[in-house]
């Protein structure tokens, strides 16, 4: 049997909670109001483009955009460059568009549900790219706490590379606002939040030492024993979930039994 992995050393009460502790019923989820989307074209690929302004050439490359790189260039050139452009952007830069100028808050409500309706449509065409996936968690990091939800939802209608990328979402939010996690997961179906849960865990176990050291994911790890034992329902329930799906992560490779449960035995 191989040795167990050093993120495994916390004390015995986590795993007989994880055994005994029960949980109660979900709240049913509300949907997310379609209703309130903007109409986009279904087809998000339009032709090339030329830029007439080179601002327009390096935020745009290739009909893809980063806020990240909005720091670098003067707001107002840039807002008027963005401006201009939507008024004749199709497709995929359209999107675009729409993403950086929700960025830099103008007419934030109405570019916003652009970039939800382009990850609607992306969630119904998995052979479109991850644009609008990636879109919405920039804005979601920037503070939009209501696109939680929708990425949350997106979880079972992702495979692959989209779903990694999730993962890698929900591992980051869990390590930053555990409380908004739980409470996100909490608004889904049992079945629903397995599938979320197994997606962050599969992240965070394997998120480097930089990102997240062995001392941040015990402290994780704790806070979800601390909510199992005595949180909401709703919590207990979530966090029993993110137990759960962490165990399997780290569960040894020659063993059914969660790493967790090993770990106790061998005390």
């Amino acid at each position: 049997m191989k040795p167990l992995p050093r993120r495994l050393c916390f004390g015995a009460l986590a795993a007989g909670l994880l055994i005994t502790g029960g949980y109660v019923c979900l709240h049913s989820r509300a949907n997310w109001p379609a209703s309130s989307l903007p109409n986009l074209a279904t087809e998000n690929v339009a032709a090339k483009e030329v830029d007439s302004d080179p601002l327009l050439g390096e935020l745009l490359a290739d009909d893809y955009a980063d806020a990240e790189e909005l720091e670098y260039y003067d707001r107002k050139a840039v807002r008027q460059a963005l401006l201009a452009e939507q008024t004749r952007a199709t497709g995929k830069r359209a999107v675009a568009v729409a993403y950086l100028l929700a960025a830099l808050d103008e007419d934030y409500v109405r570019n916003r549900d652009i970039v939800l309706r382009a990850l609607e449509a992306r969630l119904s065409d998995p052979t479109e790219d991850d644009d609008a996936i990636e879109y919405a968690i920039s804005l979601c990091k920037r503070g939009d706490q209501t696109l939680r939800y929708p990425l949350f939802a997106a979880a079972d209608r992702c495979i692959g590379e989209s779903a990694e990328l999730l993962g890698i979402f929900y591992a980051e939010l869990i390590a930053s606002d555990i409380e908004g996690f739980l409470e996100t997961l909490g608004q889904f179906s049992a079945a629903e939040q397995r599938r979320i849960a197994g997606l962050m865990a599969q992240s965070l176990v394997v998120a480097p030492e930089e990102q997240v050291s062995d001392e941040q994911f015990d402290a994780i790890y704790e806070s979800l024993v601390q909510r199992l034992k005595a949180g909401k329902p709703t919590a207990r329930a979530a966090a029993k979930r993110c137990l759960e799906a962490l165990d399997r992560e780290l569960a040894d490779d020659d063993s059914p039994v969660p790493a967790v449960l090993l770990a106790r035995e061998q005390a």
